[in-house]
């Protein structure tokens, strides 16, 4: 990888400890070709698979995988790249088992980011300590706990906080284009397709780190572990505070009954 990604990868180990890797996105553009022993679904695998699967199989597996437009089972990451017209997903039927209004269906469509026709050819997903290309952006899933780490490195010489829009469903349109479009991180709640069909666990989260983003986090993960203000694993206190051990224990204690020896 890179020396700049390499940084990344080091700080966010070190100050995240997550338990998959962190996975870096490329939208790779016309003509570009794939580092070797990439795996594409159709060709690779055997079958299509939705681009959710593949972020999992690169974050657990270790594997570097590519979507071209063939090897979509979901067709969403297809509108968002804008391999396909969006006017069928903008009229919102597919949005009816979450809004009972039509115009509520059309605006929660239309909020979703996509690229115009012909800006991207692919989707490469690879863990960072596989990757072989320069990435867009770098998307790591973890706990709450993990994931408060990256939103106080992000917010570091910033201030006012790190946004996040999230309908509950769709996840992939932020990682596929919201935050390259925006460069701006973001943390994402995976919604029920991921849960469904990729696996992602109930505890898991995610955060989104643009590659015009990616020293401002070292930096900032670098100043709060630093200072101390926090750091991961949590440390617990708790360990050092005097226990209330059952009265009925201090029996077996003769010292404990007359307050201790002297």
């Amino acid at each position: 990888m890179d020396e700049r990604t390499a940084r990344l990868h080091q700080a966010i180990v070190e100050g995240c400890r997550p338990t998959t890797a962190p996975v870096a996105v490329r939208l790779a553009r016309p003509g570009e070709k794939p580092p070797p022993k990439t795996k594409y679904p159709l060709e690779h695998i055997g079958h299509r698979l939705a681009v959710c699967q593949g972020m999992t199989a690169a974050r657990t597996l270790g594997w570097a995988m590519a979507f071209g437009e063939a090897d979509h089972a979901c067709p969403l990451p297809r509108v968002f790249m804008g391999h396909i017209g969006p006017d069928i997903f903008l009229e919102g039927a597919i949005a009816d088992a979450y809004q009972d209004d039509p115009a509520c269906m059309r605006a929660m469509e239309a909020s979703y980011p996509r690229w115009p026709a012909g800006a991207h050819a692919e989707i490469w997903l690879a863990p960072l300590t596989r990757c072989e290309f320069v990435p867009d952006l770098v998307v790591v899933y973890g706990a709450p706990a993990q994931i408060l780490a990256l939103v106080q490195a992000a917010n570091f010489g910033n201030g006012p906080g790190i946004a996040s829009t999230s309908t509950g469903r769709y996840g992939c349109s932020q990682w596929i284009a919201g935050v390259a479009q925006a460069g701006q991180c973001t943390f994402m709640i995976p919604g029920p397709g991921e849960r469904i069909f990729a696996g992602t666990q109930d505890h898991e989260m995610s955060f989104a780190v643009p590659t015009s983003k990616f020293d401002g986090v070292v930096a900032g993960l670098d100043y709060i572990r630093r200072r101390g203000s926090y750091r991961y694993p949590v440390p617990n206190m708790g360990m050092l505070a005097e226990p209330k051990i059952p009265e009925k224990y201090s029996s077996i204690d003769p010292e404990a009954q007359t307050g201790g020896s002297s």
